[in-house]
């Protein structure tokens, strides 16, 4: 296990660490059901956490005496198979009455919030079956009147629905069904801006979290959160580096002053951008330790991650792209230490190789042919990681390596391996005229797009 794992696996070791706890004490009554004992889970986000067990007395699971924070929880059978969805929130006594064979008679007793909660995803539950029966297009009554009636019908539904929980959120603001509802209200665009498509877009991202509140911390027990930061970095947020970091901030800010979730989204970003997808986004991950982990208090850090985040984020600093490249001084073919630093073209690719790497000799005949056709000036700093020098030189006559080849293993400076971060082979850098990183980590073909696209871009 490497590094990188190592930090991931810790965080998921303790990520079901759950704060903020209230005493509950419920009972549920399941009719028709054989197993002798149901599991209670909870959702964590996009997870699910099993939190606790209880055997039958009779038709009764009983949960005494247990802290359990609000939210959405799960009754499972002993095969984890989902019963039924729930809410624990403030009230600390009631039951739940249901039947394993036909969850439509689920009742509850002594709470509001889960007498609510039912009768809201029954509710639900019809306008979707009756829907899906209004669209089969096996019948056969004619298409435009089918049409016109199954729109006039999905209409009834969908006031219907709305009716619902408009009463819900008038009637019973306190409760967290009310919250959960308007968490998955649509927003509404004003009609003086429906049909200018941009101001659309800047209202819709200006108001993406009017009705979710990031300090209510029950929202973490539900599968709403994640979907949430999934729907506005992935489609609001610009997918750059700096604008995911000023959406974080924002994100962040909203939810304080509450600890726990905070910590969540920090952690949950840490999983995102640990081992990015994008090029360029390791940068989020710098941020994220330098700004949040290493200055405050988040929950389920220990010291030891905290300095295996700070080991990881201070090794990718010089590495992020637009820093200067750090410098290598090693030795060439003709046995002189040299550096490309004094490489005086447009461009330099710094290529880190293996004569043993069948990968790396593909990407080195693709990246000669590029370099004899392109019409950018492009040079290319071969560094290989193998350390008999006379079958390196013998590798780099055969393949007519025309370059500025060195030898990573005899060197002035510090080790590559450590400098630039090198866990494999063939690896990539690519450096301006200042030599400072244009891109990392990419493949060959992707290197003019890369000018063309990002860089010359960029300088315009």
């Amino acid at each position: 296990m490497n590094k990188k794992q190592a930090i991931l696996y810790i965080f998921l070791l303790l990520i079901f660490n759950i704060q903020g706890k209230s005493q509950v004490n419920f009972r549920i009554i399941l009719d028709n059901y054989t197993d002798s004992s149901v599991l209670l889970t909870s959702y964590y986000g996009s997870k699910v956490k099993l939190v606790d067990t209880a055997y039958a007395n009779g038709d009764v699971f009983e949960f005494n005496n247990i802290n359990y924070p609000g939210g959405i929880y799960i009754l499972a059978d002993p095969s984890k198979k989902k019963l039924f969805e729930f809410i624990i929130n403030d009230e600390s006594d009631f039951t739940i009455y249901a039947n394993s064979k036909t969850l439509a008679e689920i009742k509850a007793e002594g709470s509001k919030e889960n007498e609510l909660f039912f009768n809201h995803l029954l509710l639900r539950n019809k306008a979707f079956e009756k829907a899906l029966q209004l669209n089969d297009t096996s019948s056969d009554t004619p298409a435009k009147l089918a049409g016109k009636e199954t729109e006039i019908q999905l209409d009834s539904l969908r006031t219907l629905l709305n009716a619902e929980e408009a009463m819900i959120i008038n009637a019973y603001p306190d409760l967290f069904i009310a919250k959960l509802i308007v968490a998955n209200s649509e927003i509404n665009i004003p009609e003086s801006i429906a049909a200018d498509s941009l101001q659309k877009f800047l209202y819709y991202k200006a108001h993406f979290w009017d009705g979710f509140d990031l300090k209510d911390e029950r929202f973490i027990r539900t599968p709403i959160i994640d979907k949430k930061l999934e729907s506005y970095f992935n489609n609001i947020v610009y997918l750059n580096p700096d604008s995911t970091i000023a959406a974080i901030d924002l994100v962040i800010s909203n939810a304080r002053p509450s600890e726990e979730m905070v910590s969540y989204i920090l952690w949950y970003f840490m999983a995102k951008y640990q081992n990015p997808q994008y090029m360029g986004f390791d940068r989020v991950f710098v941020h994220l330790v330098d700004n949040y982990f290493l200055k405050e208090d988040v929950l389920n850090t220990t010291v030891s991650i905290n300095e295996k985040l700070k080991e990881r984020s201070d090794k990718l600093k010089p590495l992020l792209i637009g820093e200067p490249a750090p410098d290598l001084l090693l030795i060439d073919t003709n046995d002189r230490f040299v550096s490309f630093r004094e490489l005086e073209s447009d461009f330099t690719v710094l290529l880190f190789w293996d004569y043993n790497c069948n990968v790396c000799e593909d990407e080195i005949a693709e990246l000669q042919s590029l370099i004899d056709t392109t019409i950018y000036d492009i040079s290319v700093y071969a560094i290989s990681k193998n350390k008999d020098i006379d079958q390196w030189k013998n590798v780099v006559r055969l393949r007519n390596m025309n370059w500025y080849n060195v030898n990573g293993t005899k060197s002035i400076t510090s080790n590559f391996h450590n400098l630039y971060d090198i866990n494999g082979t063939p690896r990539m850098f690519l450096l301006d005229h200042e030599k400072k990183i244009i891109a990392k980590h990419f493949k060959v073909a992707q290197l003019i797009p890369i000018i063309e696209n990002q860089y010359l871009k960029n300088k315009h």
